[in-house]
Protein backbone atom coordinates (compact mmCIF):
# COMPACT_ATOMS: atom_id res chain seq x y z
CA UNK A 1 0.00 0.00 0.00
CA UNK A 2 3.17 2.33 0.51
CA UNK A 3 4.42 1.63 -2.92
CA UNK A 4 0.61 2.55 -4.24
CA UNK A 5 0.64 5.81 -2.50
CA UNK A 6 3.71 6.94 -4.15
CA UNK A 7 3.06 5.55 -7.39
CA UNK A 8 -0.67 7.70 -6.97
CA UNK A 9 0.82 11.13 -5.90
CA UNK A 10 1.57 11.23 -9.63
CA UNK A 11 -1.86 10.93 -10.41
CA UNK A 12 -3.23 14.15 -9.40
CA UNK A 13 -6.01 12.92 -7.85
CA UNK A 14 -7.92 16.09 -6.58
CA UNK A 15 -10.42 16.35 -3.52
CA UNK A 16 -13.83 15.71 -4.44
CA UNK A 17 -13.01 13.62 -7.29
CA UNK A 18 -14.98 10.84 -8.15
CA UNK A 19 -12.86 8.13 -9.68
CA UNK A 20 -13.31 4.27 -10.95
CA UNK A 21 -10.22 2.02 -9.87
CA UNK A 22 -10.27 -1.31 -12.25
CA UNK A 23 -9.26 -4.28 -10.79
CA UNK A 24 -8.80 -3.06 -6.89
CA UNK A 25 -7.88 -7.12 -6.00
CA UNK A 26 -7.88 -8.56 -3.13
CA UNK A 27 -6.48 -6.07 -0.56
CA UNK A 28 -8.05 -2.90 -1.67
CA UNK A 29 -3.65 -1.94 -2.07
CA UNK A 30 -4.46 1.02 -4.16
CA UNK A 31 -8.27 1.74 -3.27
CA UNK A 32 -7.28 3.08 -0.16
CA UNK A 33 -5.04 5.52 -0.73
CA UNK A 34 -7.51 6.72 -3.94
CA UNK A 35 -10.52 7.09 -0.97
CA UNK A 36 -7.68 9.11 1.17
CA UNK A 37 -6.66 11.36 -1.46
CA UNK A 38 -10.20 12.10 -2.70
CA UNK A 39 -11.28 13.36 0.82
CA UNK A 40 -14.53 13.36 2.39
CA UNK A 41 -16.47 14.47 -0.67
CA UNK A 42 -14.57 12.40 -2.97
CA UNK A 43 -15.36 9.23 -3.69
CA UNK A 44 -13.94 5.55 -5.47
CA UNK A 45 -16.18 2.98 -7.24
CA UNK A 46 -13.64 -0.01 -6.57
CA UNK A 47 -14.58 -2.36 -10.08
CA UNK A 48 -13.34 -6.51 -9.48
CA UNK A 49 -15.07 -9.46 -11.20
CA UNK A 50 -14.33 -12.46 -8.59
CA UNK A 51 -11.08 -11.40 -6.85
CA UNK A 52 -12.64 -9.90 -3.71
CA UNK A 53 -10.62 -11.92 -0.71
CA UNK A 54 -9.91 -9.20 1.88
CA UNK A 55 -11.11 -6.57 0.63
CA UNK A 56 -14.05 -5.71 2.77
CA UNK A 57 -11.94 -6.26 6.07
CA UNK A 58 -9.29 -3.65 4.70
CA UNK A 59 -11.34 -1.47 3.92
CA UNK A 60 -13.85 -1.57 6.80
CA UNK A 61 -10.32 -1.00 8.88
CA UNK A 62 -9.20 1.97 6.61
CA UNK A 63 -12.46 3.68 8.57
CA UNK A 64 -12.83 5.15 4.34
CA UNK A 65 -15.60 2.46 3.57
CA UNK A 66 -18.56 5.46 3.08
CA UNK A 67 -16.80 6.80 0.52
CA UNK A 68 -15.61 3.21 -1.45
CA UNK A 69 -18.28 1.17 -3.35
CA UNK A 70 -17.22 -2.23 -4.19
CA UNK A 71 -18.75 -3.08 -8.12
CA UNK A 72 -18.72 -6.65 -9.05
CA UNK A 73 -18.46 -6.46 -12.87
CA UNK A 74 -16.56 -7.24 -15.87
CA UNK A 75 -14.87 -4.30 -16.50
CA UNK A 76 -14.97 -4.91 -20.32
CA UNK A 77 -18.72 -4.19 -20.37
CA UNK A 78 -18.69 -1.42 -17.50
CA UNK A 79 -22.32 -0.74 -16.09
CA UNK A 80 -21.51 2.55 -16.18
CA UNK A 81 -23.15 5.51 -17.62
CA UNK A 82 -20.62 8.01 -20.20
CA UNK A 83 -18.66 10.52 -18.56
CA UNK A 84 -19.61 10.10 -15.28
CA UNK A 85 -16.48 10.02 -13.02
CA UNK A 86 -13.64 12.46 -12.76
CA UNK A 87 -10.70 9.73 -13.36
CA UNK A 88 -10.11 6.18 -14.17
CA UNK A 89 -7.14 4.52 -12.71
CA UNK A 90 -5.69 0.78 -13.20
CA UNK A 91 -2.62 0.70 -10.55
CA UNK A 92 -0.83 -2.88 -11.31
CA UNK A 93 -4.05 -4.27 -12.73
CA UNK A 94 -2.71 -3.89 -16.50
CA UNK A 95 -1.06 -7.52 -15.93
CA UNK A 96 -3.82 -8.89 -14.39
CA UNK A 97 -5.97 -8.69 -17.87
CA UNK A 98 -5.50 -11.83 -19.75
CA UNK A 99 -4.33 -10.32 -23.41
CA UNK A 100 -3.75 -7.16 -25.48
CA UNK A 101 -6.98 -7.56 -26.60
CA UNK A 102 -8.68 -7.05 -23.14
CA UNK A 103 -6.35 -4.72 -22.34
CA UNK A 104 -7.80 -2.46 -25.12
CA UNK A 105 -11.32 -2.88 -24.51
CA UNK A 106 -10.90 -2.29 -20.80
CA UNK A 107 -8.60 0.99 -21.41
CA UNK A 108 -11.67 1.76 -24.11
CA UNK A 109 -14.24 1.68 -21.28
CA UNK A 110 -11.89 3.39 -18.84
CA UNK A 111 -12.05 6.41 -21.61
CA UNK A 112 -15.97 6.27 -21.95
CA UNK A 113 -16.58 6.87 -18.53
CA UNK A 114 -14.01 9.07 -17.78
CA UNK A 115 -12.28 11.79 -19.36
CA UNK A 116 -8.76 11.33 -17.59
CA UNK A 117 -7.05 7.83 -17.50
CA UNK A 118 -4.22 6.57 -15.09
CA UNK A 119 -2.47 3.79 -15.33
CA UNK A 120 0.38 2.16 -13.18
CA UNK A 121 2.27 -1.22 -13.89
CA UNK A 122 5.58 -2.70 -12.98
CA UNK A 123 7.83 -2.35 -16.04
CA UNK A 124 10.63 -5.86 -17.26
CA UNK A 125 13.44 -3.61 -16.21
CA UNK A 126 15.98 -3.80 -13.42
CA UNK A 127 18.41 -1.69 -11.85
CA UNK A 128 19.88 -3.55 -8.87
CA UNK A 129 20.50 -7.09 -7.98
CA UNK A 130 17.43 -7.24 -5.90
CA UNK A 131 15.13 -6.41 -8.60
CA UNK A 132 16.52 -8.59 -10.85
CA UNK A 133 15.96 -11.26 -8.09
CA UNK A 134 12.44 -10.34 -8.59
CA UNK A 135 12.15 -10.34 -12.38
CA UNK A 136 13.86 -13.75 -12.05
CA UNK A 137 10.90 -15.38 -10.36
CA UNK A 138 8.17 -13.61 -11.26
CA UNK A 139 8.72 -14.62 -15.21
CA UNK A 140 8.47 -18.17 -14.20
CA UNK A 141 5.20 -17.66 -13.39
CA UNK A 142 3.38 -18.31 -16.30
CA UNK A 143 5.07 -21.10 -17.32
CA UNK A 144 4.66 -22.99 -13.87
CA UNK A 145 1.22 -22.06 -13.69
CA UNK A 146 0.42 -22.99 -17.33
CA UNK A 147 2.23 -26.52 -16.81
CA UNK A 148 0.72 -27.28 -13.48
CA UNK A 149 -3.22 -26.24 -14.41
CA UNK A 150 -3.23 -25.19 -17.97
CA UNK A 151 -4.54 -21.93 -16.84
CA UNK A 152 -1.71 -18.43 -17.42
CA UNK A 153 -1.12 -16.48 -14.79
CA UNK A 154 -0.80 -12.60 -14.84
CA UNK A 155 1.07 -11.43 -18.10
CA UNK A 156 4.54 -10.57 -18.07
CA UNK A 157 5.47 -6.98 -17.50
CA UNK A 158 5.08 -4.51 -20.61
CA UNK A 159 7.67 -1.76 -21.74
CA UNK A 160 6.31 1.88 -21.02
CA UNK A 161 6.05 2.32 -24.65
CA UNK A 162 3.91 -0.55 -25.23
CA UNK A 163 1.88 0.51 -22.53
CA UNK A 164 1.11 3.79 -23.81
CA UNK A 165 0.97 1.99 -27.32
CA UNK A 166 -2.01 0.23 -25.76
CA UNK A 167 -3.73 3.57 -24.45
CA UNK A 168 -3.98 5.06 -27.68
CA UNK A 169 -5.23 2.02 -29.57
CA UNK A 170 -8.08 2.47 -27.25
CA UNK A 171 -8.55 5.88 -28.34
CA UNK A 172 -6.93 7.93 -25.51
CA UNK A 173 -4.42 10.60 -25.73
CA UNK A 174 -0.89 10.03 -23.84
CA UNK A 175 -0.32 13.17 -22.13
CA UNK A 176 2.79 12.34 -20.81
CA UNK A 177 4.83 9.11 -19.45
CA UNK A 178 7.02 8.65 -16.59
CA UNK A 179 9.30 5.81 -14.89
CA UNK A 180 9.07 5.78 -11.29
CA UNK A 181 11.55 4.13 -8.98
CA UNK A 182 9.61 3.28 -5.41
CA UNK A 183 12.45 1.59 -3.92
CA UNK A 184 10.37 -0.50 -1.40
CA UNK A 185 10.46 -4.86 -1.35
CA UNK A 186 8.26 -6.54 -3.60
CA UNK A 187 7.51 -10.39 -2.76
CA UNK A 188 4.23 -10.65 -5.27
CA UNK A 189 6.42 -13.21 -7.55
CA UNK A 190 6.99 -15.16 -5.22
CA UNK A 191 5.55 -18.80 -5.14
CA UNK A 192 6.31 -21.99 -3.19
CA UNK A 193 8.83 -24.74 -4.73
CA UNK A 194 5.88 -27.60 -4.73
CA UNK A 195 3.97 -25.77 -7.51
CA UNK A 196 7.12 -26.46 -9.86
CA UNK A 197 7.24 -30.09 -8.53
CA UNK A 198 4.08 -31.10 -9.18
CA UNK A 199 4.56 -30.38 -12.51
CA UNK A 200 4.08 -33.82 -14.39
CA UNK A 201 6.28 -33.47 -17.63
CA UNK A 202 10.26 -34.53 -16.29
CA UNK A 203 12.12 -32.38 -19.22
CA UNK A 204 9.80 -29.40 -18.31
CA UNK A 205 9.85 -29.55 -14.34
CA UNK A 206 13.42 -29.74 -14.49
CA UNK A 207 14.14 -26.90 -16.59
CA UNK A 208 11.77 -24.84 -13.93
CA UNK A 209 13.01 -26.25 -10.62
CA UNK A 210 16.59 -25.23 -11.79
CA UNK A 211 15.49 -22.12 -12.81
CA UNK A 212 13.45 -21.58 -9.43
CA UNK A 213 16.09 -22.38 -7.67
CA UNK A 214 18.04 -20.57 -9.69
CA UNK A 215 15.99 -17.23 -9.04
CA UNK A 216 15.25 -18.39 -5.23
CA UNK A 217 19.10 -18.33 -4.41
CA UNK A 218 19.13 -14.73 -5.67
CA UNK A 219 16.11 -13.09 -3.41
CA UNK A 220 18.31 -15.31 -0.80
CA UNK A 221 21.06 -13.41 -1.57
CA UNK A 222 19.94 -9.90 -2.54
CA UNK A 223 16.32 -9.72 -1.20
CA UNK A 224 13.63 -9.07 -3.71
CA UNK A 225 12.35 -5.24 -4.59
CA UNK A 226 10.07 -3.43 -6.21
CA UNK A 227 11.24 -2.92 -10.53
CA UNK A 228 10.65 0.59 -11.81
CA UNK A 229 6.52 0.99 -12.36
CA UNK A 230 6.04 3.04 -15.54
CA UNK A 231 2.90 5.87 -15.78
CA UNK A 232 0.77 6.84 -18.52
CA UNK A 233 -1.19 9.28 -18.41
CA UNK A 234 -3.46 10.16 -20.89
CA UNK A 235 -6.79 11.65 -21.64
CA UNK A 236 -10.01 11.27 -23.91
CA UNK A 237 -9.73 13.51 -27.43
Amino acid sequence: MLERFEVLRVAGVEAGASILEVGSGAHALATVPLAHMAGSSGSVLAAERSRWGQFREIVTQSRLGDRIYPVVCDARRLPLGDDCVDLAACVHGIRSLRGEENIVRILGEMIRVSPRIFIAESLPIARTNAQIAHLAMYDLRREVFWATSGQWDDLPYAPLDRLSTLATRAGAVVDATKTLEVDLPHSLAYFPRSFVEAIPTGEIRQDLLQRWDAAMEMIRTYGEDHPPVGIVVAHRP
